[in-house]
């Protein structure tokens, strides 16, 4: 295959929020990989599986406003909702390059072969961590992360997939059912797009539930309405007090920490995590991170062993939780029950009961035959974790600080076991989960191609999405003044950034 070389000025990204433009080449092709020099220094070497799109435009969103405060290296090209070109033809550009995205070394890494691609642990992420972004003429992507776009999707529409796509993946992370009352506390800008994939899930499953938006401005209780909520409920006139309990499912948009203080009063069984800001939270640390891992925290009831995300179980080989690690702190006689009804319903399970360290060195140390433990789970790490306490569930999301590893498997589930009352975690948040049996789901990047399936099968959705989300379009040349504008929640919602006419 022939060399391909492009060059390019982009504005760079600092550590002190400021842009600065630089020259950038990208020199080589798909199937022998890429160099990636900056005003002449080479930068990165790409193995093979990435293509040049050239980029129509791409959308600012919080990460790119909080991207310097993430722990990878700056200065970058940033950006990552990005709508461009290949060959002609419309496409959006899913961000993480993992084996299954890059089409290479799928078959020996567990994340990518069991479909979970997205925490793939090699993975870098366009417009984040190495891989140059969206705002700039030209992008290198994943081969298998170039997705088409039909024609009948308006153009600036398919700007809106990716955090279209995560609302969605929250959505079908809880799967609300027919009867259900679900809130949407705090609707912004994730906000308003979970009201239209509320909507847009509701009429794509045929089911019939309630969507009420939770807000305090009245612009944007009357935009709710336009996104696809049912009913407003003005927060400034409502005291959480006064709507306990009113919902089954709260989805929790504010990324504050009372935020979610008030979903876990609101909610009846679920609240959903889509924002967090990194603050401990009711005595949880690593909230923020379980998001990452979108791990659910749920009560220690037996028929919680059989936790999964419902949009997984229709396929093929569905994803089954094998393997439980036990806190030794969990009582004999809970575990003994957990292991019985295991056995009366013909279930296949192991519980590990370990101490943390152990659980952690066999994790880390998988033997070099390729037999990976434990055992029968689709990878490296346990289905699901029984614990007694939130300083135990923050030792199974990160028992090493600051490493993105976790004992439980991404979209697997921790069960808070309740211990008797004598030694009962005081957090509000444990006792919701105890006494009101409340679980907490999280999830973050969705899946392109259904998102893009319902922004084709619903036009008029799709019209009221372009029309009240996005508020402004700005000039490559002119992103420092948009992202001023997308800092001010009260100027902006979405702001998008169009590439030059000439890329």
């Amino acid at each position: 295959m022939n060399q391909q070389d492009l060059s390019f000025d982009a504005p760079d990204y600092y550590a002190d929020g400021t842009f600065h433009r630089a020259h950038y080449r990208f020199h080589g092709n798909e199937t022998e990989g890429w160099h990636i020099f900056r005003d002449g220094t080479l930068i990165e070497t790409l193995g093979p599986g990435y293509e040049v799109v050239d980029v129509e435009r791409c959308g600012v969103c919080s990460t790119d406003l909080a991207r310097r405060f993430l722990p990878y290296p700056l200065p970058q090209v940033i950006g990552h909702e990005v709508t461009g070109l290949r060959e002609g033809r419309r496409v959006v550009v899913e961000i993480n390059a993992s084996h299954a995205a890059r089409n290479r070394g799928t078959a020996h890494c567990p994340f990518c072969r069991e479909g979970l691609s997205t925490h793939c642990p090699d993975r870098i992420t366009l417009g984040i961590n190495r891989l140059p972004g969206g705002f700039a003429p030209w992008l290198l992507a994943p081969t298998q992360a170039i997705i088409p776009v039909s024609e009948t999707i308006p153009s600036l529409a398919a700007a809106l997939t990716e955090p279209f796509a995560a609302a969605l993946q929250g959505v079908e992370a809880t799967w609300p059912k027919s009867g259900d009352r679900v809130a949407v506390l705090g609707p912004r800008r994730l906000g308003m797009l979970l009201l239209a994939a509320l909507r847009g899930f509701r009429t794509r499953q045929n089911l019939d539930f309630h969507i009420t938006a939770l807000a305090r401005h009245d612009a944007l209780l009357a935009l709710s309405s336009r996104m696809g909520a049912d009913d407003t409920v003005d927060l400034r006139t409502h005291s959480s007090a006064s709507l306990a309990n009113s919902f089954d499912i709260v989805f929790d948009t504010t990324g504050k920490p009372e935020g979610f203080e008030t979903a876990l009063k609101l909610a009846r069984r679920v609240v959903h995590l889509k924002s967090t800001n990194g603050m401990p939270v009711l005595g949880l640390r690593h909230l923020t991170d379980l998001v990452v891992d979108e791990l659910a925290l749920l009560p220690g009831n037996y028929h919680h062993l059989g936790f999964t995300w419902p949009v997984e179980r229709d396929v093929d080989a569905p994803r089954a939780n094998h393997n439980v690690f036990v806190s030794p702190s969990v009582p004999d006689h809970i575990l003994e029950e957990e292991m019985t009804q295991t056995a009366r319903t013909g279930g296949q399970r192991v519980f590990h009961r370990l101490t943390f360290e152990h659980a952690l060195q066999r994790l880390k140390n998988q033997p070099e035959d390729g037999h990976l433990f434990p055992k029968d789970s689709p990878v490296p790490r346990f289905d699901l974790a029984l614990v007694t306490n939130l300083a135990e569930a923050d030792r199974v999301i990160r028992p090493i600080p600051d490493e993105e590893f976790s004992l439980v498997r991404p979209r697997g589930a921790i069960l808070l076991v309740d211990p008797g009352a004598r030694e009962r975690d005081p957090s509000p948040l444990a006792h919701a989960i105890w006494e009101r049996g409340i679980q907490v789901h999280s999830s973050r990047c969705g899946d392109f191609r259904r998102a893009l399936a319902i922004m084709e099968n619903q036009p008029e959705l799709t019209n009221i999405m372009v029309e009240e989300m996005i508020t402004h379009q700005f000039d490559l040349e002119d992103i420092e003044d948009a992202f001023s504008v997308a800092s001010d929640s009260s100027r902006s919602i979405k702001v998008v950034v169009n590439a030059p006419e000439s890329s």
